[in-house]
């Protein structure tokens, strides 16, 4: 009887498979990478590094100021999003006018819509905020629905106290949240007064704020060639795709999931405004209503469940106003995600609702800001971990090519420099003289 193979002799007859050819030629790439990345650090000079120290100090210099006085960079924080979501309408007008003409244009329509937003529409928001809280159903009036609703379907109003129970809860919690928001309002006023320093130094960042963005909107093109004619020949196109991964990530969010939650928000307030002409129920707080359902859409995958929150705290009292803010949520729903909003999010993020969802809701667990912006952060993080490992694979995808994606980012972003600019590669080094060589023999004639 024969013995069994041993698992060494397994091993080797599985090495034994691959073909000589193939396992020299990756061992001679495998060597040549290694020799190409030891000639590459032998060329690193001790100014090089010095340079390299010089970028992190100032970088890490300029983290820490902003960190130590962010209440005053608050409003270029703002700006800056500002300008990035007017680029695309400055870049559409520079075809018309100048380009400083278009971004004044941009920013004055942007400061009047602000204005006229803080004295119109602000006010009205807070007042029906607050008096939403107030006539949201107490636990005891919840409580009293819900035997009501049993009993008109025979069913015992024991079963139906775990839901009476999370209802009076949510009811309860967002009641007093609103009604609360009165006495916030007193210690809000009370904060402002006691950081009048502190709001002086804001004041004068919201006075050079129009200035600030005008000059980032009319030379944004020029400091991209000035960054893109400094930076390495090896790491441009890389770097480049970064930025692209965030302005795919970045434009989808800000261009399309902000615009289509005004439109739902909008739809949804003339919507509820439009019930009693109908023969619905007419509501006193529709601007409310709407501002919470065109808020919940920034948040995806589960934006469209929470923006029917509303609903489910009226219904058990009102079923009347639950069911015609329901009518009136889907068709704007409809209306501002479906029909425009297809147009809006052409770039969409590339992220599996596998993977979105679930990053959602880990992010969320930070607050409400990170819950907003947990889509962008998710996508970024998605696609520069898909960019890196294509880089790093065998054999290494090409730079600049975005996961996704079959051309470049690069040749877009340097698509502005004029045709001269374009043939440079890279920061030309200054001529040096080169010593005298010493006459050759055959030149002298000896």
């Amino acid at each position: 009887m024969g013995r069994a193979p041993s698992p060494i002799g397994a091993v080797r007859s599985k090495v034994d498979l691959v073909p000589p050819l193939e396992q020299s030629s990756a061992q001679a790439r495998a060597a040549r990478e290694w020799g190409e990345l030891r000639a590459r650090l032998q060329t690193v000079t001790p100014r090089a590094l010095a340079r390299a120290g010089l970028f992190t100090a100032v970088v890490g210099g300029l983290g820490w100021l902003a960190a130590a006085s962010w209440p005053a960079l608050l409003p270029f924080v703002v700006g800056g999003i500002v300008a990035y979501m007017l680029l695309p309408i400055v870049n559409a007008l520079d075809n018309v006018m100048p380009r400083p003409l278009a971004a004044f244009l941009s920013v004055a329509a942007v400061g009047v819509t602000v204005a006229g937003i803080a004295l119109l529409v602000v006010p009205p928001i807070v007042f029906q905020l607050i008096r939403t809280g107030v006539d949201l159903p107490t636990g005891t009036q919840v409580d009293a629905a819900i035997n009501r609703f049993a009993a008109s379907l025979g069913t015992p109003a024991e079963s139906s106290r775990p839901v009476a129970t999370l209802l009076s809860g949510i009811a309860t919690g967002v009641r007093d949240l609103l009604a609360s928001a009165q006495g916030r309002l007193d210690d809000l006023l009370g904060a402002v007064v006691s950081g009048l320093l502190g709001a002086i130094g804001a004041l004068v960042g919201l006075i050079v704020l129009p200035t600030w963005m005008l000059t980032v909107m009319t030379d944004v093109r020029r400091a991209r060639a000035a960054v893109d004619r400094r930076m390495a020949p090896w790491l441009r196109r890389d770097a480049w795709a970064a930025v692209g991964i965030l302005d795919r990530a970045t434009g989808s969010y800000l261009r399309g999931y902000v615009t289509v939650a005004a439109l739902v928000g909008l739809a949804t307030w003339v919507g509820l405004r439009a019930s009693p002409r109908l023969g619905g129920p007419e509501f006193r707080e529709p601007v409310a209503l709407a501002l919470i359902a065109g808020a919940t859409q920034l948040v995806p995958a589960i934006g469209g469940l929470l923006g029917l929150l509303p609903a489910l705290l009226i219904l058990p009292v009102q079923p009347d106003r639950g069911l015609a803010y329901v009518a009136a949520y889907l068709v704007a729903r409809f209306v501002g995600s479906a029909l425009l909003g297809s147009r809006l999010k052409e770039r969409r993020l590339r992220v599996h609702p596998a993977i979105m969802v679930p990053g959602i809701v880990a992010i969320g667990q930070f607050g409400i800001l990170p819950l907003l912006l947990s889509a962008p952060i998710v996508a970024i993080v998605h696609d520069l971990v898909r960019y890196a490992h294509a880089r790093l694979s065998e054999p290494p995808s090409p730079a600049g090519v975005l996961p996704g994606s079959d051309t470049a980012p690069a040749a877009a972003l340097t698509s502005a420099r004029t045709p001269a600019q374009r043939s440079v590669t890279a920061p030309r080094p200054l001529p040096r003289r080169l010593p005298a060589e010493s006459p050759s023999p055959s030149a002298t004639g000896g």
